[in-house]
């Protein structure tokens, strides 16, 4: 490889270098489908194009197109790339470089920098302490390509909703996953892997972990025998001693015939249980003679309710209820629970909620995290399970199953049915990762309401701990989590032994077609609340600030946070990876602050722990991946900190949802670098819809993403000349030229 000629000059403040490459290499610059090459492309903010013939050498030249700093970052990504070095190296790497760290020097407090004459800003060099460069890469291990096998069906376990998951695999794992699109004539699709031993490894633990089982060639009898139709030995190669087998197909499958067998299947086997009771609501005057008109101005004013009915009437919706007093004055056990609790009045949800699952209705709750969804589903529950005919006593298993997407928002579900003590209704909580023996004898010790995570509830199904036909009340909690997290054949199996008769509950923050789907199977003509927009938005009560950094700045503007936090702050700190939130943690630990950590890979026991420092006030820093997104209940949490920009713009929503909770306010503060250009657009819209100051940057960075992406349409992928990306920018957001600017000007 050589490096030639170094920078011309281009119209526009646009600049050229070439490279010679070896033509055998030029596939590693490509990649697949020309996927490593946009990824270059998108990561140095530079066009690439790469010649089709070669010189007399076997050399093929490589022109880098864009800002000079653009131009030689490039050229090292892609040296990088050919010795084999580009694991979570070039601008793109987790924690990849030390620069300056440390601390950071502002005059004018957080969220506002030096200004140098108006007109830029200066970087901070007084920094008078440095952290270490993190995690480098996998340097020196050589690419492998494995080829693995799935079953068709299972394909879309990989690859999610609208290809998410795969995405989020190949970033976790550092491999490239490449999935056939046509199944073979025994039913399975191919996966090729291609990355280090390492992240090949990673990859299919990652595979596995969502419920695809791996084959292997010689597990479909290749160059053996299989069965046809008739249990007839067929040679799965072909011929038999020369000789042509006709091979007997399979009749058609009679669909029909299939589903009256499963009903006829069904109806015997629920057969002899009970009479569910699911009415218990009895509506006073003042509520049931409203005018149509004071309804509409009750939901209007209620963050604008909507309801609808599956007959599409809207008079066999119920009036929502103004108090508690409206919903719960025949049942002065749980108001007095309420009164406990100090609430003053319901929520948006439960206004309307609590009407229709107290009438018996199928339910669909669509509202923002935090906005009372527990409570809406968790007080008709004890008042139905208290009211059923056959005595507690004599049930075999619990009467109302929660399922919930992780173990926190389990355990956070299960402390608010403990808050509530109706009777003497009991609860457990099971999750993986817990104590299963404990958990076990609370089963058998007899508990009416099971809160569980669906891996652990199918274990304890499968084991016969847990009888689920007895449940009358089902919820399914955060539905849109369960299926980012793949949970949909767990969920399949446990609806398998539930009666179809129940009651059911689900709530979501968001209304995705595949929750749509998940609703359209497993309820009976639900009634829909939404509350706000369907659109994605974020609570009002929290001020967003957006900070435009560069990755290596990240932890020196995390302390220089910290040291003007106040006595009575307290902050989370998402973060991207588990290995990012170990670094954090490990950091702030050595320089004296105290700190908690959680994560997926934590064992239980210190997630518990953690979380309870944090919400007592011992510890007022937690560090957590976005398992703590969702679910997690402190009310005096004044900050959140996006330490890394979330994957999906949903979590944005729901991180900074930990904050301005309980009628406080709350501010959110996001780290936004050059790679996270691509949801800069979604930022924006969620920031206007509630009303906050965007950042000129952030706006130019929208710009630029928007007119790379229209560019690169037109272009047709990564040949062709282009602009490169950035404009007249450099390399910094919103940073100018070198000639708009002197050489120390930069972000601060």
């Amino acid at each position: 490889m050589s490096y030639r000629g170094g920078f011309g000059g281009r119209s526009g403040g646009e600049d050229a270098a070439t490279m010679m490459v070896e033509s055998s290499n030029v596939g590693k610059i490509i990649g697949r489908g020309g996927s490593k090459i946009k990824e270059l492309e998108q990561d140095a903010n530079v066009r690439i194009k790469v010649s089709k013939e070669e010189d007399d050498q076997g050399m093929k030249s490589v022109e880098i197109t864009g800002a000079p700093e653009d131009v030689e970052a490039a050229r090292k990504m892609i040296e990088n790339c050919l010795s084999g070095n580009d694991f979570g190296g070039g601008r793109r790497g987790g924690y990849g470089g030390g620069g300056r760290g440390g601390y950071g020097q502002r005059n004018d407090g957080w969220g506002r920098r030096d200004r140098d004459g108006g007109d830029g800003y200066r970087r901070r060099d007084d920094y008078d302490r440095g952290f270490s460069g993190g995690r480098g890469g996998r340097s020196g291990e050589k690419e492998e390509l494995e080829t693995i096998f799935v079953e068709t069906s299972e394909v879309g376990r990989i690859i999610g909703r609208g290809g998410n998951r795969i995405k989020d695999m190949e970033i976790e794992s550092g491999c490239k996953i490449r999935v056939s699109k046509d199944g073979d004539p025994y039913g399975r699709n191919s996966v090729e892997l291609s990355g280090t031993k390492g992240s090949i490894s990673d990859a299919k633990r990652l595979i596995q972990a969502a419920g695809v089982v791996i084959k292997g060639e010689d597990d479909y009898g290749r160059g053996g025998f299989d069965q046809d139709s008739v249990g007839n030995n067929t040679a799965a190669n072909g011929d038999t001693n020369g000789d042509t087998q006709e091979v007997t197909r399979r009749p058609p499958v009679d669909w029909n015939a299939l589903r009256e067998r499963k009903e006829a299947f069904d109806k015997q086997r629920f057969e002899g249980l009970p009479p569910i009771k699911k009415d218990f609501y009895i509506e006073d005057d003042h509520i049931a003679n409203m005018c149509s008109e004071e309804v509409k101005q009750i939901r209007r004013a209620n963050n604008n309710i909507i309801v609808d009915a599956p007959d599409g009437d809207p008079r066999s919706v119920p009036n929502p209820v103004k108090t508690f007093e409206d919903a719960f004055q025949h049942y002065p056990l749980v108001l007095e629970q309420i009164y406990k609790q100090n609430f003053v009045k319901p929520s948006p949800i439960q206004c309307q909620a609590w009407p229709l699952l107290m009438q018996g209705k199928d339910l669909i709750g669509i509202a923002q995290t935090g906005t009372g969804k527990t409570l809406a589903f968790l007080l008709p529950a004890l008042i139905h399970i208290d009211s059923q005919p056959v005595p507690r006593s004599q049930r075999n298993g619990p009467s109302a199953l929660v399922l919930s997407p992780t173990r926190e928002l389990a355990q956070q579900i299960e402390t608010e049915v403990n808050k509530i003590n109706y009777k003497g209704i009991r609860s457990i909580c099971v999750y993986g990762g817990g104590n299963r023996r404990e958990q076990l004898a609370k089963v058998k010790s007899g508990v009416e309401i099971v809160v569980a995570t669906p891996g652990r509830l199918n274990d304890f199904m499968m084991n016969g701990i847990i009888d689920v036909k007895h449940v009358t009340y089902l919820v399914m909690d955060e539905a849109d989590r369960m299926l980012d997290l793949g949970f949909e054949l767990e969920i399949k199996k446990v609806m398998l032994d539930i009666r179809p008769d129940r009651q059911t509950v689900m709530t979501s923050a968001t209304w995705p077609p595949a929750v749509q789907e998940m609703a359209d199977r497993y309820m009976k003509d639900p009634f829909k609340v939404f509350v706000g927009t369907l659109d994605l938005a974020a609570v009002h009560s929290v001020r967003q600030m957006v900070e435009m950094v560069e990755e290596y700045e990240k932890k020196s503007m995390l302390l220089d946070f910290i040291q003007q936090m106040g006595p009575e702050d307290k902050v989370i700190v998402f973060v991207g990876k588990k290995i990012v939130a170990d670094d954090v943690s490990s950091d702030l630990a050595m320089s004296n602050i105290i700190c908690q950590c959680i994560h997926g890979d934590r064992e239980q026991c210190d997630r518990e722990a953690a979380l309870e420092e944090f919400k007592n006030s011992s510890v007022r820093i937690l560090v957590a991946t976005d398992v703590a997104s969702r679910g997690l209940d402190v009310k005096d949490i004044t900050h959140v900190i996006n330490y890394d920009f979330p994957r999906h713009i949903e979590e944005y929503v729901h991180r900074i949802g930990r904050t301005g909770r309980a009628g406080r306010s709350g501010t959110a503060i996001t780290f936004v670098c050059r790679q996270d250009w691509k949801n800069a657009q979604n930022l924006i819209d969620i920031m206007a819809e509630a009303d906050q100051e965007i950042p000129d940057e952030l706006l130019a960075m929208a710009d630029r993403y928007s007119s790379f992406k229209r560019r690169q349409d037109s272009d047709g992928g990564f040949g062709g000349r282009g602009r490169g990306r950035g404009g007249r920018r450099g390399r910094g957001f919103g940073r100018r030229r070198d000639d708009e600017f002197d050489s120390t000007d930069g972000f601060f």
